[in-house]
């Protein structure tokens, strides 16, 4: 089975993630995309929701589509999430499964400070995705170019952070969001607006 890795925070998972794992399993023949929820982020502050809720979320917004599942293998593993140990840890769950890890193309620029980067390309291939605003960059010293793939996907401004800052003021998120995912924040009453 081949299979793309998406990680990250999903604070929230929102329609521009779904769109994009779609459009990367699409271009890339993928038989499916795992979003991957972070649990301890290295390099960034803490979530705002709590892991248990990001991953019910990531949950409810992988029904939308077809191909696309969860993977919640960071519980189980050592803090922080450092991506070369997640990728290692799904190489040994999933032998022999053809592995294209996705990112963008502005992580993509930061792969010098990755942890061990050169490790990457000897787990998985890199589906590098074009993102608003940041121009594709070079093949990174580190990386073979047939390990690497760069992908124009369908443009979408939609960030969690915008999703987050337009809850906490009481304005709409509804056509940034799954439904069921709109719903699972007002039932658990995460990002609530600031009293």
């Amino acid at each position: 089975m081949r299979l793309g890795i998406f990680g990250g925070a999903f604070d929230p998972v929102h329609l521009g993630h779904l769109l994009v794992a779609d459009c990367v399993r699409l271009a890339l023949r993928l038989d499916r995309i795992l979003l991957v929820p972070t649990f301890v982020p290295p390099h960034r502050r803490a979530p705002a929701a709590a892991y248990v809720h990001r991953r019910a979320m990531a949950e409810l917004g992988c029904r939308i589509l077809p191909g696309l599942a969860v993977l919640p293998i960071e519980e189980r593993l050592p803090s922080p999430s450092y991506t070369v140990d997640t990728l290692a840890a799904i190489r040994r769950e999933l032998p022999g499964s053809p592995l294209w890890f996705i990112l963008g193309a502005d992580q993509y620029a930061e792969m010098p400070r990755w942890h061990r980067p050169e490790a990457l390309g000897r787990l998985a291939r890199l589906a590098v995705i074009s993102r608003p605003g940041a121009a594709l960059p070079r093949l990174w010293s580190g990386h073979r170019p047939a390990c690497v793939r760069f992908l124009d996907v369908i443009p979408v401004e939609i960030s969690s952070a915008a999703v987050r800052a337009r809850l906490a003021s009481g304005r709409s998120v509804r056509y940034m969001l799954p439904t069921e995912v709109a719903r699972y924040i007002g039932r658990h009453r995460l990002y609530r607006p600031a009293r």
